[in-house]
């Protein structure tokens, strides 16, 4: 237990060395007073196929710019894929013809330029698609000693006991995680089947997640116009929630923009 004064300390301390992680989001750092945090739980949810991985290599890439040592752990979609969005974001070109090597000889100069701009940052980014169990991701991150961590997605985290159970205890674990590694912890989530029929933003599986999460975020798909993507930070334990940030998804390459005509 501590005193108020030596809380006061600590908080004096580290205001002098508080350092933001960007978002690559001019609009959304302007509202988080700079980026995400260290010891924050962030949750990013969205249907399939709404654009949230490749929002979150975004994020990715735009933390280790900055210099904040960076993890992308996928339980889902390979490290390659991941990888190929991330160039094909940068050159404007589809990323499965980029695994396939489809390129025409425009294509593969912008390819090689784009490789060139992420490999900049090789050394501050770091990729795993083969780690499921809970123990296994903890014990990896504990290691690494990482600034910035995405888990994608954590509905498919395999632990002891039921989905509800294992997404309460994921949920949880990574809190205690981010506040004794000193890192900032995304994981990406579904939406639950009731939000799906009713509309209503709420992750799948234990509502844990919504109740220990700093920031909970979704990201909503214009379903008229595909490419309109609409980011919804419905909860924000350092300050405003409701802020909703209108983004575009550029064709073909994927990449997302804000979208300041709207």
């Amino acid at each position: 237990m501590k005193r108020a004064t030596l809380v006061i300390q600590d908080i004096n301390r580290l205001s002098q060395n508080t350092e933001f992680i960007p978002t690559g989001f001019k609009i959304l750092d302007e509202e988080l007073d700079g980026g995400l945090m260290r010891k924050e739980l962030i949750v990013l949810g969205g249907y399939t196929g709404s654009g949230k991985s490749y929002i979150a290599g975004q994020m990715l890439l735009a933390g280790a710019k900055k210099g904040f040592k960076s993890a992308y752990y996928s339980l889902e979609i390979s490290n390659e894929m991941i990888v190929s969005r991330l160039i094909g974001g940068e050159a404007n070109i589809k990323p499965s013809r980029i695994m396939a090597g489809l390129l025409t000889e425009k294509e593969k100069e912008l390819k090689e330029k784009a490789q060139a701009h992420i490999t900049a940052y090789n050394g501050l980014m770091a990729f795993e698609d083969s780690l499921y169990k809970l123990e296994e991701l903890k014990k990896s991150i504990q290691e690494n000693e990482f600034d910035f961590v995405i888990i994608d997605f954590v509905q498919n985290i395999l632990a002891k006991g039921s989905e509800y159970e294992t997404m309460s205890m994921s949920s949880i674990e990574f809190q205690k995680l981010a506040k004794t590694c000193n890192c900032c912890i995304m994981v990406l989530s579904q939406l639950s089947n009731d939000a799906f029929n009713t509309g209503k933003l709420e992750y799948k599986g234990s509502g844990s997640i919504a109740t220990v999460c700093d920031l909970g975020m979704f990201l909503v798909k214009n379903q008229d116009e595909p490419n309109k993507l609409k980011l919804v930070v419905k909860k924000n334990r350092r300050g405003r929630s409701g802020i909703e940030i209108n983004l575009i998804s550029s064709f073909p390459g994927g990449k997302i923009y804000e979208n300041n005509r709207d």
